[in-house]
């Protein structure tokens, strides 16, 4: 006898990639939420640069590990090196030293709100460069999570007087805008390696940039090393970049941009309770307006309708799980 199509391998293989993602987006808004925090406090151990370069060297070397023990460890095939340099260069390395200059003015949790509002800049940018019209949800998603941007940035909440602090919050919102291009990209491209191979020629291509920034900035700035730090940096290392950047790219590849934007947005929201929690951070009425209309605007955003949500579980390459 036949299966039935919801019995047949390649839709069981869907299920399972999907619930495969699903599970990541747990662990990675855990991780994430948590290391603006961390970053916050690793910043009074480590000069933001150095810091920045330590963090990549970490994840590079565990990566290195891992993808050498599967003995897996090749250079990238050539279709795969426009997504190498797109995800190292523009995500990893752009997005770590913005976060580290950024944190040094910029509150832990509204840098978390303002960088994870990369989704409704992912509609915005299908809709400019791929003629891709937002659906009425989309629109009223924008529409919210735009408005709750500006509020975020208006003088009432961040002193325009003082350059660091204007300047870090639009880096920040500059970076959502480079890591919802990446995003588009990760979906589009088509892979022919699995991201976890990739993983050390990202780490790598984002390292050499953010080395040479540290050597030329910030000559004679010590570290101040001590449990601490080498605490501070396993977690940023191995867990935030090795760890949460092959995740972000296999739930990405597995959902697409818009949908796996959902999972995304509990990570911001584990970053106002990090801030909160281990830095003590206050929220302000503006503050927490501002959030509820970003957060909102990501989640009206990110709603699939019952025909793309079937497409989404559909593998993306091979029939692969994350």
């Amino acid at each position: 006898m036949t299966a039935s199509p919801a019995q047949s391998p390649v839709t069981a293989s869907a299920v399972h990639s999907r619930k495969a993602a699903l599970t990541l987006l747990v662990l990675l808004s855990l991780v994430w939420g948590v290391h603006w925090a961390v970053v916050k406090q690793g910043l009074d151990y480590m000069p933001p640069l150095q810091y920045a370069a330590l963090r990549l060297i970490a994840g590079l070397l565990t990566m290195l590990a891992i993808v050498g023990a599967q003995g897996r460890l090749r250079r990238p095939p050539r279709s795969d090196v426009s997504i190498v340099l797109s995800v190292g260069i523009l995500q990893i390395g752009a997005g770590v030293l913005i976060m580290n200059l950024a944190l040094q003015a910029v509150p832990a949790g509204r840098s978390s709100v303002l960088l994870y509002a990369m989704p409704l800049w992912v509609a915005v940018l299908m809709w400019l460069f791929f003629r891709t019209a937002p659906r009425r949800n989309e629109m009223i998603g924008l529409v919210l999570g735009l408005t709750g941007v500006l509020v975020l940035v208006n003088p009432t909440v961040i002193d325009w007087g003082v350059p660091a602090e204007l300047a870090g919050t639009l880096a920040l919102i500059f970076n959502a805008i480079l890591w919802a291009g990446v995003t588009i990209h990760i979906r589009r491209h088509t892979w022919v390696s699995r991201p976890l191979d990739l993983q050390p020629w990202m780490l790598l291509a984002a390292l050499i940039p953010v080395a040479v920034a540290a050597l030329i900035l910030e000559p004679g700035r010590e570290i101040t090393w001590g449990l601490p730090t080498v605490l501070i940096l396993l977690y940023s290392g191995p867990l935030a970049t090795a760890f949460a950047n092959w995740a972000s790219q296999s739930i990405t590849r597995s959902l697409g941009p818009l949908t796996s934007a959902m999972g995304f947005l509990a990570t911001p929201v584990v970053g106002l309770i990090a801030g909160a929690l281990i830095l003590g951070e206050s929220l302000g009425p503006i503050d927490i307006a501002g959030f509820a209309l970003v957060l909102g605007g990501i989640a009206a955003a990110s709603l699939v309708p019952p025909k793309a949500a079937q497409e989404a579980v559909k593998p993306v390459a091979s029939g692969e799980t994350p």
